[in-house]
């Protein structure tokens, strides 16, 4: 499923040619390899699934029902994404007090069921560490939560970045509060990357899910992380002032978003954010007043949405590699309006928008 990808030359000369633009797009032959976030918020055990969801939002409605997290939709989801050529899910990964108790964390289901599904069809997987409020990890933590992310990294069907596992965190400013210092996260990661060698392992890829904030990457630098990516950027890519957004306006305002990021010197995992539109979850997260979100989402804004992220990545050369990666938000963010999965209204569509966007 890996897209040879092919740096023009023209962008190479345009970009070398710049004043004082660092110089990207030199690579041939990179492979670029496309996921999507996973989000599993749909066992029917957690409160996502709210009566605004499934009434108002009808659009929404996976073909399979809104209970997805199941062996068999599992299976079916694993096949609609290889269909897609999509190559990997980056599974939302959440350490709660559940946890801790040695009991199964209703957010995790899908990815336990992934691991275990005997027919992935070459479709990997790796972790988003969601590390914000009231799934925060520290000191006391971390043998725990390395174990766990440990035994993933050895199954042959994790992701990796230039042959490393990739795991990456949502927060950094959670892990400061709960270490209390770029030094101790700094060692944490260490021990963490020095116990994946120990088991055979060629290392691994720390990335940090940020916005292009020069002091926050200075920070994450300090911290010892290796990737800059992340989660969606719908706060700078939503039009300041206005309460609904053209869809139409995404496409454009990310590229400069991820542009932002190549001053900085490390490799860049660019995030496309296919939609915004939280307001099923108003109610849940107690707005009063309809949240700002973007109009028009359906299969022309997502085939624009990954063609201009495929485009942007043959001419900058993000990780300054032949190893590209990109990631969709997302497969299945229904409350947040991003989702990729076979809709009982739009049918394939949105994946097949998916599809024709990497083939060209």
């Amino acid at each position: 499923m890996k897209k040879t990808i092919f740096y023009s030359f023209l962008a190479f000369l345009t970009l070398s040619t710049a004043a004082q633009a660092p110089v990207y797009g030199q690579q041939k032959g990179a492979q670029l390899k496309v996921g999507a976030y996973y989000f599993d918020g749909w066992t029917g055990k957690t409160n996502h699934i709210t009566e605004s969801l499934t009434e108002n939002y009808k659009e929404r409605a996976p073909v399979w029902g809104w209970v997805t997290s199941k062996p068999a939709i599992m299976s079916k989801q694993i096949t609609a994404a290889v269909n897609a050529d999509l190559d990997f899910f980056t599974f939302c990964w959440y350490y709660s007090e559940l946890s801790k108790k040695n009991l199964e964390e209703p957010r995790n289901n899908a990815l336990r069921l992934f691991v275990s599904s005997k027919d992935k069809q070459g479709l990997k997987f790796n972790l988003l560490v969601a590390n914000h409020y009231g799934y925060i990890i520290g000191p006391a933590d971390w043998g725990r939560v390395s174990k766990i992310w440990l035994d993933l990294f050895e199954k042959d069907t994790y992701l990796k970045f230039n042959e490393k596992p990739l795991i990456t965190f949502l927060s950094l400013k959670m892990l400061m509060s709960s270490f209390g210092s770029s030094a101790k996260i700094k060692s944490a990661l260490g021990q963490l990357r020095t116990a994946a060698k120990n088991r055979g392992l060629k290392g691994l890829n720390i990335g940090i899910s940020l916005a292009p904030n020069e002091k926050e990457i200075s920070l994450a630098k300090e911290c010892g992380f290796d990737v800059l990516t992340g989660y969606n950027y719908h706060d700078q890519t939503l039009v300041t002032g206005q309460s609904v957004s053209s869809i139409s306006v995404i496409s454009k305002r990310e590229k400069v978003v991820w542009s932002q990021f190549l001053k900085f010197g490390m490799p860049y995992i660019p995030v496309s954010t296919l939609n915004w539109d939280p307001r099923p979850w108003d109610e849940m997260n107690k707005i009063g007043r309809p949240s700002p979100h973007f109009k028009g989402y359906g299969p022309a804004s997502v085939f624009q949405s990954v063609k201009g992220l495929k485009d942007w990545i043959i001419e900058n050369n993000p990780t300054r590699s032949n190893d590209q990666i990109a990631v969709l938000y997302a497969w299945n963010e229904y409350g947040e309006g991003a989702w990729l999965t076979p809709s009982v209204i739009y049918k394939n569509g949105l994946l097949d928008a998916v599809k024709k966007a990497l083939i060209n």
